[in-house]
């Protein structure tokens, strides 16, 4: 005869597993949502070819990112909470980064067809380059959206960047959603942010 549990007695000390256990099963809920929007994201239409790939900051309120832009303003990534951001770190040696600048530019002139398309927001950050590279990359490109020249990498390690490009989508909340490794594409950034508006508002 199976014999039945006791309750614990009054004053009792209950073990901490079970606390744990719970703490931990919360923490996974809540990973498993950027999960399952990461996974939507890379499967949702066949008319985006971004590479969504997992990273540590992804899940997370968006690592410190500070700076003066190129044109000498000071930029924040806290004062952009509200937008949808998109930091695009490239290098002006690598020629992906080159290729996806015209993606770029198109994307943001058909952001305003879009609900979400005047809280779109692009912020570039420099890996591994010179300035003076970074600023003629700059005005050859005509690129017009603010660009942080990284000279300590700190940005880049802070946001567990390797080679560029390498671009991450922020949430209005500030929480990092989706990695975009390679070269993006104006129809991919587009079902990106879409797909993040329909979780995020």
């Amino acid at each position: 005869m199976r014999a039945s549990q006791a309750s614990p007695a009054p004053g009792a000390v209950v073990p901490l597993r079970s606390t744990h256990r719970t703490a931990r099963l919360v923490m996974a809920l809540g990973g498993l949502a950027v999960v399952i929007f990461a996974v939507v994201v890379a499967t949702a239409s066949p008319s985006n070819p971004n590479t969504v790939a997992p990273s540590r900051v992804v899940g997370h309120s968006e690592p410190s990112l500070s700076g003066t832009t190129l044109t000498g303003t000071k930029l924040t990534i806290a004062q952009s909470r509200g937008s949808y951001v998109l930091v695009n770190f490239f290098a002006s040696w690598c020629v992906p980064c080159r290729s996806e600048t015209a993606a770029f530019k198109r994307f943001l002139s058909e952001a305003p067809r879009y609900p979400w398309g005047s809280r779109v927001k692009i912020v570039g950050v420099t890996v591994n380059d010179r300035e003076s590279s970074t600023r003629a990359f700059v005005k050859q490109l005509g690129i017009s959206w603010p660009v942080v020249y990284d000279a300590s990498g700190t940005a880049g390690l802070a946001w567990g960047v390797g080679n560029p490009p390498q671009t991450f989508l922020v949430a209005p909340n500030g929480v990092v959603v989706t990695r975009i490794v390679g070269a993006v594409s104006a129809p991919g950034l587009v079902s990106l942010v879409k797909l993040a508006y329909s979780n995020y508002g």
